[in-house]
Parts: structure tokens; sequence; C-alpha cells
């Protein structure tokens, strides 16, 4: 009855004195209950702390100095430094109040992150069942300690981390305190994401002079569904209303108002040291209390609890007193020419602060001790920040400038740092400390190395517009040195937060439906889904509880199209297969169809009925892609022709093979130099006229990078005339896709071929070619591993002298080109197609203006008024689709009619840039190459960034874009880039051995061609069966020798190699008459003694007849016979073929060999 009476007297006392406040709570001198009614809340918990001893239904004593992560990794000071030791001896109930009491004491604790401690406290708490609830009013009357050091709070944690680990689940604090600073206190919320992608709002109290926090004060909060009110005394002094919180591998936010819509228990402790006020000094008096009259709990009785109001946030004006962006930059001085204020306290912070440029702070209060000076790197300045003493925070040593935010605006922050080792830097922007510290930014933690890297962070501003707000570097709480630079501040376009209908990146679980689960993204929780009716009458909707999608059916239609749930961008790849689990339930048993579908709908690959009880149930679907790999596919539920109602949860899509994980980038590709770049090598063709003279005639050469066949005579055999490339190895299981761009002076029938060296066909077809270039497209399903040719056999033809071009063959493995060549019509041969230019203009009369045009095979843009972003003036190709852990070579041609700087970025929907150079172009076309890395799989954007310029009207010319994998293109085409270094734009120069070099590749290449004629005859050995094997062999070798003349004419200066090469060439010669003359013998011999068989008469003999190994193998089955009967080689004449191939195989080698000997000397 003493602390009633006492409490009577002070509020008789405050109205004497004419301070004017209005508690909820019931006067001190009365008693309440459970059920008491104060305006609209009706008190459903407290504790009033009456008797002696801790109510253990209420609350129990927290004890130690930290906790254990969820690595299981125990973090001491409770993830915030702190001193001290929390004990049950420091907690007790005396005189109606609750004691928690700080003393300077050392004590003895092992297994807690430190073994002694000099200081003890303590803290209870209403977890465990004990007390938990979600809304309501939370109030607490207590007096805190001052002092230097003093850490009070009473605040609230989630029951269950139903949202991730801090502070994704959220934190309320109500009230906290910093004890050197008795005159305010501070409420907050902690949000946004698992540390240390968290963040924060906050606001301080200031009391009215006469008070302070020794006193007793009431300190509340009013929880309601979107929005939490912070009082002192009943004074209203915070309202905020947006937040958001994002788990882990979620592709979105949470639905608001999360994480704030779950239960949450009551801390009451008492901290000493740490990051909020710093360690105690000599000035600190131990021991000291924090006292607590009562804890009150109210529920909204009077009224309904508000409904959630999704934050939206509109782009306001730039404040008064604003820093305007300098070159879109809010950043000044970004080269450090102003120099640095040296800020060592708070006095100093007050008077000495630079509003514009950069404050260099190192507190005393902190234990911060540091210096800074401006250093280069690669000719480029950054600030230096080397530390004496880290302190014991990671803002005990800053570099700060303001800038200005302003109300739903995005920005990005971006800036290069380095250190010299492994250490972690926290940066954020946000406010001082008349806005409690807020934070506008992600508080992130950025992890340095000691090589220079970019970092960078896009968002949207949604508290209220701040002029004076700080970009802060808190590098203290670590020795090691820091380098600054390149820092950049700059509004950009609002970001799409969803891109509900773009391709899906496999969530890091492996899920490949978002928001499966119904609680992500818009208030109505579909982020992602679409509902479709078609002649149904139908509701959708989930509701916050159940987060359970649920379709209410009025009339549900005739068919189950009818009524259509369905997400968009699932990725499936070819050949890979997939589970689909889901559970479902009916309001009464029916049938419902699932099917995945095409982009545009037109094609289903793969559709299910499912049957539903009324009881929630898990369904499996198995899903084998067997159509080409599609990346936009769609998941749709089909619910229509039955009336009762449906409700469906906990959608999974996961993949459960990988058919493309073991295709290598050479088995990817198996043909080289299909776009001619390097002549005809790795092709051969053949015309049978240079052997037969009078069969066929025909040429091949490379003319405007095409490769264009004349044929004077076509001969009457497909294979008369003849361009192939053999030795691609494909393999067993993959789908190949063989493709070209071809054309015939003459509308005229062609055949292409894959086949192996026994003339077995994997593929086969007949083509009309027309004298407009068309492409042609083909699959190849292979089912076994072998070794082929691709074969276009131009021959058989009675027509005049024509011609054919040829150009972009590819034989590849489906799917794989878009994964190592993300990037289309880099060349803009197919205009503008695959390209997206913008122009902010367009969209905001007046804020830039220009075309987009290609002229003579290059994109012209035409800039009028490029803007004062960068981005008012852009042109993109998206949906790129980069993998983790390739390195990207991006290259392309660039000039402006007038000196200018543009930029390039490799960025995704939320403006995170995986590459970014500004580049000076000039008016003559430069080629630029760049590398990059993935750290991430990711659907990424390459944009000309063409805008913020003043120059006036002029004109910007791309061509040859390329972005590809590192080394793709070398195996595509086989050429040899290792050791090379790039060259810089403009500084291209002559090679004095550069045609000597030319000389010596020829070379290689003519003996490369060669050593392909020897592996396809020693392929065709078990075939040497019939005179016409002989006669194709004799024609080899004729060839050889040609070829081998041709050499030597064309390379004098290695005459000895060919002299050895000519002789081992006649000696095989006189070997082949031999062969020939050994036939003939076992010829004569037949003749003397004919076979009774009829059909054998009857085949006649065509020995002089020189055969197509393309006929023989597709000859009728009884022609065959008698041609392998009458032909057959004798087993003599078998083996000095044998030896004859042998022979061929030296020459090659021997010319190989003397070859690179003479190249040595």
């Amino acid at each position: 009855m003493f602390k009633k009476s006492l409490s009577m007297f002070l509020v008789i006392l405050l109205i004497c004195t004419h301070y004017s406040t209005t508690v909820l709570a019931n006067p001190q001198d009365e008693s309440v209950e459970v059920g008491d009614s104060f305006g609209d809340w009706t008190l459903v918990w407290h504790d009033e702390f009456d008797g002696n001893e801790l109510n253990e239904e209420n609350w129990r004593i927290d004890t130690g100095n930290g906790f254990i992560d969820g690595n299981g990794e125990f973090i001491h000071g409770w993830g915030n430094e702190e001193l001290q030791y929390y004990q049950e001896d420091n907690v007790s109930v005396e005189d109606g109040y609750l004691v928690l009491e700080a003393k300077e004491e050392t004590v003895h604790y092992p297994d807690h992150g430190r073994e002694t401690f000099h200081y003890t406290s303590g803290k209870v708490i209403s977890d465990g069942g004990r007390f938990n609830k979600k809304y309501g009013r939370f109030e607490a009357r207590m007096s805190l300690p001052k002092g230097q050091g003093f850490w009070p709070a009473f605040w609230m944690m989630p029951a269950n981390d139903e949202y991730g680990a801090w502070a994704a689940s959220g934190e309320i604090d109500i009230m906290e305190n910093a004890g050197n600073s008795p005159n305010k206190i501070g409420g907050a919320i902690h949000y946004g994401g698992e540390w240390p992608n968290n963040t924060f709002t906050a606001k301080d109290y200031y009391f009215p002079e006469g008070r302070d926090i020794t006193d007793f004060n009431v300190y509340a909060v009013e929880w309601e569904p979107g929005e939490i009110r912070w009082y002192v005394n009943d004074e209203l002094y915070q309202t905020v209303n947006n937040w958001d919180t994002t788990g882990n591998g979620n592709p979105a936010k949470f639905t608001y108002p999360a994480p704030f819509d779950q239960e949450f228990h009551i801390i009451l402790n008492l901290a000493i040291g740490g990051h909020y006020g710093g360690n105690p000094d000599e000035t600190t008096e131990f021991p000291n209390k924090v006292l607590v009259d009562y804890v009150r709990v109210y529920d909204l009785t009077g009224r309904e609890y508000r409904e959630p109001v999704e934050p939206t946030f509109e782009g306001a004006p730039l404040p008064e007193n604003a820093k305007e962006a300098v070159e879109g930059n809010y950043i000044y001085d970004t080269g450090f020419e102003q120099g640095f204020t040296e800020i060592r306290t708070d006095a100093e912070a007050e008077t000495n602060w630079n509003r514009n440029y950069w404050n260099f702070l190192h507190l005393e209060q902190f234990n911060g001790s540091g210096s800074v000076s401006v250093d280069s790197i690669d000719d480029k300045p950054f600030a230096k920040v080397e530390i004496e003493n880290g302190g014991n925070q990671s803002h005990s040593i800053q570099l700060i400038q303001d800038v200005t935010v302003t109300t739903g605006r995005w920005y990005k922050l971006s800036f290069d740092a380095k250190s010299t080792t492994n250490r972690p830097m926290n940066v954020k922007i946000g406010g001082g400390a008349e806005r409690g510290w807020s934070a506008y930014s992600p508080n992130r933690d950025y992890e340095l190395t000691d090589e220079t890297q970019s970092y960078e962070m896009t968002f949207q501003m949604q508290q209220e517009s701040d002029a004076s707000a700080r970009l802060e570097f808190n590098v203290g709480n670590n020795a090691n040195p820091v380098w600054i630079g390149n820092v950049r501040l700059e509004e950009v376009e609002p970001v799409d937060p969803y891109n509900e209908d773009g391709p899906k990146t496999p969530l890091a679980d492996g899920n490949h439906i978002y928001n499966g689960t119904f609680d992500l993204g818009r208030l109505d929780r579909l982020t992602y889904w679409d509902f479709l009716t078609d002649g149904a009458e139908a509701n959708v909707s989930v509701q916050p509880e159940a987060r359970e999608l649920n379709v209410s059916i009025s009339n549900g239609g005739s068919e189950k199209e009818a009524i259509q749930i369905k997400q968009r961008g699932i990725q499936l790849r070819e050949r890979d297969e997939y589970q689909l689990t889901f559970e479902a339930r009916a309001e009464e048993a029916r049938d419902i169809d699932v099917a995945f579908v095409s982009e545009d709908g037109e094609n289903v690959y793969v559709a299910e009925t499912f049957s539903l009880s009324t009881t929630m149930e898990q369904h499996e679907m198995l899903v084998t892609m067997d159509a080409p790999t599609d990346i936009e596919s769609q998941l749709v539920f089909m619910l229509g022709g039955n009336g009762n109602d449906v409700t469906i949860d906990n959608v999974r899509l996961v993949r459960l093979t990988d058919h493309h994980a073991g295709v290598s980038l050479e088995d990817a590709f198996p043909l080289k130099n299909g776009n001619f770049t390097h002549s005809l090598l790795h092709w051969t063709s053949h015309v049978q006229g240079e052997h037969e003279p009078g069969i066929s005639e025909a040429t091949f050469e490379i003319t405007d990078g095409e490769l264009v066949s004349t044929v004077t005579n076509a001969g009457w055999e497909p294979w008369h005339v003849m361009l192939e490339q053999s030795n691609l190895d494909l393999k067993e299981g993959n789908t190949y896709i063989l493709e070209f761009d071809a054309k015939s002076s003459i509308n005229r029938e062609i055949e292409i071929a894959v086949e192996n060296s026994s003339y077995e066909r994997y593929f086969h077809t007949v083509i009309e070619l027309t004298e407009e270039m068309s492409t042609y497209s083909f699959e190849i399903d292979m089912g076994t591993n072998d070794a082929v040719a691709l074969k276009f056999l131009l021959g058989n033809s009675d027509a005049d002298e024509h011609s054919f071009h040829f150009d972009n063959v590819k034989l590849e493995v489906k799917g794989e080109r878009e994964k190592y060549f993300p990037l289309e019509n880099g060349d803009f041969s197919k205009e503008l197609e695959e390209w997206n230019p913008h122009v902010q203009g367009d969209h905001e009369p007046d804020v830039s203006e220009a075309t987009f045009d290609v002229v003579d095979g290059e994109l012209k843009a035409s800039i009028i008024n490029a803007g004062w972003e960068p981005w008012h003036v852009l042109i993109d190709q998206g949906n790129l689709n980069l993998r983790a852990d390739n390195t990207y070579i991006l290259t392309f041609d660039a000039k402006s009619s007038v000196d200018r700087d543009i930029e390039v970025v490799v960025e995704n929907s939320s403006y995170h840039r995986y590459f970014h150079s500004a580049i000076e172009l000039t008016d003559t076309m430069q080629t630029f190459s760049y590398e990059f890395e993935m750290d991430a799989d990711d659907i990424g954007a390459l944009k000309f960034l063409l805008g913020n310029t003043d120059i006036g009207e002029h004109e910007v010319y791309l061509d040859n874009v390329r972005l590809e994998v590192k080394g793709a293109r070398e195996v595509l085409e086989e050429e040899t880039v290792e050791g090379e270094e790039p060259t810089p734009p403009g500084n291209e120069e002559e090679d004095p051995d550069d045609s000597e070099n030319d000389e010596d590749n020829e070379l290689e290449e003519r003996i490369s061609q060669l050593e392909q004629l020897i592996d396809e005859l020693t392929s065709k050995i078990e075939q040497l069966e019939s005179h016409s094997d002989l006669l194709e062999l004799e024609k080899r070798i004729q060839g050889l020798e040609e070829q081998l003349a041709e050499l030597r004419k064309e390379y004098s200066h290695v005459e000895e190699s060919f002299t050895l090469l000519e002789q081992e060439l006649s000696d095989l010669k006189r070997e082949m008459e031999l062969l020939k003359e050994q036939y003939n013998n076992e010829e004569d011999k037949r003749e003397e003694n004919p076979s009774s068989d009829d059909s054998n008469q009857e085949s006649g003999d065509n020995s002089d007849e020189v055969e197509s190994p393309e006929r023989d193998s597709k000859a009728e089955n009884s022609q065959e016979t008698t041609d392998k009967d009458e032909h057959i080689l004798p087993d003599t004449a078998t083996n000095q073929f044998n030896y004859l191939l042998i022979g061929l195989l030296f020459i090659v080698a021997s010319g190989i060999l003397l070859y690179f000997r003479k190249k040595r000397v």
C-alpha cells in the first residue's frame, strides 16, 4: 500500500506542477484485474510484482552472456559485445517492484564464450509458453538507472522464428536507453532479413524539462496489424506502418505485415556495455537498478483491429536544403580533394560537422582511434583508413558523408573497397540522432579482401525524406586498414520486386515454384499466381491465418479449363525428370487436372488427373520433359467443370535428374568452324572429277564469310560433289541440333547426311534450295556413341553451271548454345530483334529524346536529348540465363559522333550488378573486351546506358556485341588462346612475324587435312571387300600425291621434308600396283571356273565402274550380296592393304616430324 500511496502522491504532485499526462492504466491506488476495460482496451494479462518472489508462471530468469546460433556457434555478448553475465541473484521482487540489479563484480563461468566476467546483471523473459501475444497494447511502468554503460530495455521477440533467424522474424523495442543520455529513450523495430541483411526503424523520445529516465514513466506500444505506435506516459511520439522482411532463399518478401503478424514474448533486462551506449567508465556508479512497477497487456475490444494496408511510396520532391546530384551522383568529392573533417567527440560532431564533404569519426567514447589519407590504386583516388585502435563497435571508426534521400525514390549505392586481409565493413544509409539512427537502406556487412572489389546495394527510401541522411562506412572493431573509393549514390528506375511472368531461377532449396506456400508478395498472397475463368464463376483468396489458396466456385462451367490457377516462367529442361508435389482438398470429392504447358499454352508437355477428397492430402506427379528445354513453361491447375470448392497448398517442383550436367563444352559443340571464319579448316571437299576426269567439276572457296561452291558439272551421283566435316564425336542420349543457312543460284535439291565410317546413317534428308538464303534446322537423337561425318551431297544434277552458298553451320547438343552464348543477334542482322530500346522521354515528356535504328548492319542511336540519368536513354537485352562460377567475355564495337562516355552494365531485375564499366567513345570504331565472373545463377540483362550528357544531338553506334562463356568460342572454332593478353582498344600493333606465323599455320592446317584423310582410310580397313574399294583407295592415294605436290610448291623452304615424303609415296604406289596385279590374277581364275550359281552369273561384271561408298552401303540386299561374292579381295591383298595404310600413316608422321624439326632449326 505504501507503493500505491506514493504513486498517488506523485500524480497529485505532477498536477500541481502543471505537468499534464494521460496514462491509460488504472490510477496507481486502485488494483486491476483481467477483464478491466480502459477506453477501447481490455486488460488480458499483467504482473504487478506484489509479494517477494518472481511469478515463475509469468517469467523465467535468463542467465549467461550469449547464445548458440543456428550453426552451433556460441555468440558471446549477445551479439552486441555486452559485458554482463546474467545471474539469478541479480533478479528479485522487493516492495512491489521487479528489481534488475547491475553489479561490478568478477565471476567465473566456463563454457560461455569467456570464462571471466567483471559485471553481472538481471534479465527476465516470458517465453517457453508462459506468455505470448500477437497485437495489443503492451506497457510497463519503470524507473531506469543513469550512467555511462547502462543499457536497460523493455522489448519483445517472436515466440517462434516463423520467418527466419534474427532479424527476419522481427524485434520490437518498446523502450531502450543509453544510460549516458538520461533525457531520452528510444523505440525501434528490427526487420528486413537475417543478419547481416537486416535493417531497423527507430526514433527517440525526449523528456520534458524536469523529468528523465530515473523517474517512473509508463512506456508502451500499441500494436495493430500493419501499424505500431510508441508512447511515453501516453504521449504518442512515433508511428510506423511500413516494413518488410525476406527469408533466405525466397524470391520475394513475406506478405505484409510480416514479420509483425505473429506472437511475441516480453523481455526486461539491464545490459552493461555494448553497441548502444558504449562501455562503463570511472564515472559509472555500481550497483544500480532497474525498477519495474508493473507490466500490463491489453487487447483491443472497443473497436476492430485495423486492416493492414500495403505500404506504397510515391516519389516525393527533394526536401528543402537538399544536396543536388552532380552528374547523377549524390556523393560530393569522390576524389577526396577537399580532405576530411576529423571528429573525436559528440560535441565536435555538433559544432564541426561538414555538411557537404567527408567526415572522419574515430570516437573516444567507443575507444576508436585512427587516421585517414588519400591513396592511389590503379591511378584512382581512394580514402585509406588506418586503424590504431578499432574500438569496441563497428561505428567506433567511421567515414561519413551527408546525402539526400527522398521518400519513394529508388537508389543504388556502389563503391570499391579493399583491405590487407579478409575483414568486414558495415555500410548503411540512415538518419542521425534526431532520427533515432534509423536505417533507410539495408544495414549490410560487406566482406573485404586484399583485392579491390566492387560492392553495391539498391533500396527504396520508405521513410520521411531526409536532406541530411548519413552514408556510413563503419570500419571499427577491427585493426586492419580499409581503402574506399569510386563511391556513387544515384537514383535508379523503380525495381519490379517480383517480375512475376519472367523466367524463374530455381530457388536455393531446389524448388522451381515461387510462393507455393502462399505467404509471399502482395497482401492477397497470390503473387506469382494467375487466376483465370472462362464461362465460370469463382473467386480465389488466401486467408492470412491459414495461408492456403482457396477457390470458391459458384459455377464451375462446362470444361475443366474454365477455371485455372497457373504460374508462368517455370524452367523445364529437355530430358530431365521432375517431381511435382502439392496438398489439396475439396468441398466434396472431385477431380482436378494438373498440366505443364508451353508459354503460349499451345503445347501440353504432361497432364494428369487427380482425385481430391475432403481431407488435405499430398499428391505427386512425375514430369518427364520430352520436349525441347522451355524456361518459360506454365504450371496449370484446372478446376472447372465442377462446383465444389478447392483448396491448394505447399506446391513444390524439384528436378530429379540432370542430364545436362555431364555435357562438356567439347561434347556440346562437336562441329568446328561452322561460320568459316578460318577458311576451310576442319572441312573437306570432294569432287570426283578430280580423280576421274569428266565425271564432275566444282570449286570451293570462301567469299564474304560464306562458303561458295561453284558447280560446273554435278555428276550423276550425290557424292560426286561433296562437302563434309568428319570425326565428329556424338554421344548416346544426346539430342543434336543440325542447323545451317543455304541457298542456290538455281532451285534444286541436295542431300544432307550424318553417317559413320561404315556409312550407317543417323540422319538423312533431301532439301530444296532456292535463290533466297534460308535457315534449315533439324534434330538428331543419338542412341549410341559414334564418330560421324556431316556431309552435304551436292552432286547428281544435270543443271548447267550453278553455285551454292553455306554459312552458320551448327551441329551441337540441343539447349547448350544458350548456356554458353546467352546473347542473341549481337550483329543486328535481325534488326532490333531481342533488343529493347528505352527512352525515358517516351514516358515522361522532355526528360530525354532518342531513336534507335539499324543502319548498314550497325545499331545507330540518334540522341537529341540524353537526359540527366544514364538510364534516360538505353538499349538492353534481357532474359540472359547466366550461370554461377562461369567467367563471361563481353566484347563489342562502339563509336560516337562526338567524344563521350557511356556506361555498360550486366545486372539483374533488382539492379544487382555483376559487371559495370564506364568507357570513352571516339568517332573511330573501337573494340572493347571485358571479363566478369558470376557468383550466382541469375537472369540478367546487358545494358548500354547512353544518357546523362549535355552534349546535344549526336549518334552512338554499336556492333558485334558478344556475351559468352570464356573459352566457348575457342572450343567452337578450335582456336588457341592460352596465355594471350587482351589488347586495349586502339593499341593494336602489327606483328612483324605475322606473315610467317600465318604461313606456318597454313602448313599445319594442310598437314591436319592429310591426317584426316589417313584417319578415314584407316577406319575402312575392314570394309575392303570389293573392287570398288580398291579403286577408291587408289583415288585417295592419287589425291594424297596431288596434295603433296601442292605442299612442295607452296612451302619450298622445307624442301628436304618433301623429298623423303615423295620417295615413300613412290614406294607406296609400287605396292598398290602389286595389289592390283594380284587382284587381276584372282579375277582370271574365277573366269576360268565360273560359279554354278545363276544369280552370280546374272549379276554382271561392274568392276570397271567407280562405285560410290554411299551407293554401296545403300544398294538393295540382292545386288549387295552379288557384289560381295564376285569382287571379294584375296586375303593376301587385304594384308597388303593393311600394310599400305600403315605406310600412309608413316608418311604423314614423318612429314610432321621433319617439318617441326626444320622449324626448330
